[in-house]
């Protein structure tokens, strides 16, 4: 510190000071002084000088610290969201681990949802719902391919097993003549299972496209009719419909196709002496067709299955006299390729199969 009275020439302050002044850092302050006596008066500039050596290393060291410690705590804030970020994922690599060890072979392995967080619960669900329904279709698939070779082979081992038996010796014309004709309803049997998985394949690939047409429902059902009368004489089972005329939009041979198996399972398992009712029911914006037959009720368990190729209530039923067996599977098809919907329900009384088509438009009409 120091205090310099200098003469006010108008120079520099530094050009007064000395050396060790130029090395050392001062705070100065200026202050003009008149100084008065008898014979002159003189003007000086009065100059205070406070060293600042010490606060301006006080400072840097400061600064210094500060860098120091603002990058300790960068660190570890980075180290500790870090830390945050890979706890937090765990769940989700746990979930992802899983995912990746689930195969074909393994689709029974579900998540647990209750080990994640409530975050990931709901994508777990999914996840789950998703592998059930992966499953379900792995499953038909296995079953799928299992029927129809099933299918395939008691077709082709009787018509070896007639082969053989009739080249095994002589045989007379007639004899041959009563062979060739099974042979050729076993060739029709494969031929009908062919078309039908041709035409299951078409639909489960969006090719499925009906024609357009209008149609009135019970002439269709009344067609059909005259197609099984014989039969259900033969059975004893009587037919009847009930309902007005109703025109709906669709392929009339799909439609026709669609009664004619939903009847022929009616007769098939109607008791004697009973009816075979078709109900025709109009709503305003869909039509109601109601296959109604009396006898033996579905269980419950087995109404959500009737529609999956190959399945059966009771499998012990002999295949040949029971249909391919994809029948309620066409069936299906052809409604839901004409915006429809099927269902089934059965109890003592007697089984329903109820298809609801969109009602024609009244301009096409």
């Amino acid at each position: 510190e120091g205090i310099f009275i200098l003469p006010n020439t108008g120079e520099s302050a530094g050009m007064h000071s000395d050396s060790q002044m130029r090395n050392m850092t001062y705070r100065v302050m200026t202050t003009s002084v008149n100084k008065t006596d008898f014979t002159a008066s003189s003007a000086y500039i009065l100059l205070t000088a406070l060293s600042i050596d010490y606060h301006q290393h006080y400072i840097d060291q400061l600064k210094r610290n500060l860098i120091a410690i603002a990058s300790v705590i960068s660190l570890m804030i980075i180290f500790i969201i870090l830390f945050a970020v890979h706890t937090a994922h765990q769940p989700l690599r746990n979930v992802s681990r899983k995912i990746k060890n689930i195969s074909s072979e393994n689709l029974d392995v579900r998540l647990d949802s209750d080990r994640v967080p409530i975050e990931l619960e709901q994508l777990v669900i999914s996840f789950n719902h998703m592998i059930e329904r992966i499953e379900d279709v792995f499953t038909r698939q296995a079953n799928f391919s299992a029927d129809i070779a099933h299918e395939i082979r008691t077709p082709i081992t009787n018509l070896v097993t007639q082969t053989e038996i009739v080249l095994s010796q002589t045989r007379t014309d007639e004899e041959l003549k009563d062979v060739l004709y099974s042979n050729l309803e076993e060739y029709n049997r494969m031929a009908k299972m062919t078309s039908d998985m041709l035409f299951l394949a078409q639909a489960d690939n969006n090719q499925l496209i009906p024609e357009r047409a209008m149609i009135d429902l019970r002439s269709e059902v009344i067609k059909v009719f005259d197609f099984f009368e014989a039969w259900a004489e033969e059975r004893e089972v009587s037919l009847n419909v009930e309902g007005s005329a109703s025109r709906v939009e669709g392929d009339p041979l799909m439609l026709r196709r669609v009664i004619n198996n939903l009847l022929s399972n009616a007769i098939r398992y109607t008791p004697q002496k009973m009816t075979v009712t078709v109900h025709i029911k109009e709503h305003p914006q869909w039509v109601d067709l109601i296959v109604e037959n009396p006898g033996t009720p579905i269980p419950e368990e087995h109404l959500s299955r009737l529609f999956d190729r190959f399945y059966r209530v009771d499998p012990s039923r002999q295949r040949k006299s029971e249909g391919s067996g994809i029948g309620l599977a066409i069936v299906k098809s052809i409604v839901n390729a004409h915006k429809g919907k099927i269902s089934v329900t059965s109890d003592t009384v007697s089984t329903c199969f109820i298809i609801s088509l969109p009602v024609a438009a009244p301009d096409k009409c």
